[in-house]
């Protein structure tokens, strides 16, 4: 167990650094970015490690958000919020898409619905809580928010597809 939360500290820590360097000149504010790939490994995170990448998730984000200096909000309820959020996604889009909990046999198109979902709860409940915290720009920033959660989850999301698939046919084949 602290094998595994030590490991989301750091892919916690690595996503947002390698986020903040990548998509410099992508970001609108210090919370809301135009590409986010963080909200990609905060999905495959919760679809891997279940109840465990929740808390892996509240833990790192803790960690960043004392880090990254942020002065908004409760960190409690931010971490709160950025931990939840995935699971609720994953476990909708479950529902929804009548996946099972291996998440096999994924099309393109579930891959863009998950993504979409996930984009969906995480805009949606941050900048709620934003605006009722310190009165921000709800639906622009919300706008902005949904399409950096939902490119930067599906960037994530197709490009560990095309991994595994490639992955599969390469031990098939040897």
């Amino acid at each position: 167990m602290p094998k595994l939360v030590f490991y989301f500290y750091c892919q916690k820590i690595i996503g947002n650094i390698g986020n903040f360097f990548k998509f410099f000149f992508y970001f609108t504010t210090r919370f809301v970015h135009w590409i986010f790939i963080p909200q990609g490994v905060r999905i495959v995170s919760v679809i891997i490690f279940a109840e465990l990448g929740v808390i892996g998730l509240f833990l790192g984000t803790l960690i960043t958000y004392f880090w990254n200096g942020f002065t908004i909000g409760n960190p409690l309820i931010v971490a709160l919020i950025s931990s939840i959020n995935p699971y609720l996604a994953v476990h909708f889009s479950r529902y929804i898409l009548k996946l099972d909990n291996l998440f096999t046999r994924l099309s393109a198109e579930k891959l863009l619905l998950i993504s979409l979902i996930s984009a969906l709860f995480n805009s949606l409940f941050h900048q709620f809580y934003f605006h009722m915290r310190i009165n921000a720009g709800f639906s622009r920033d919300t706008a902005v928010m949904f399409f950096g959660d939902f490119f930067g989850s599906l960037i994530l999301l197709y490009s560990m597809s095309i991994a595994l698939r490639w992955i599969k046919f390469k031990y098939r084949t040897a």
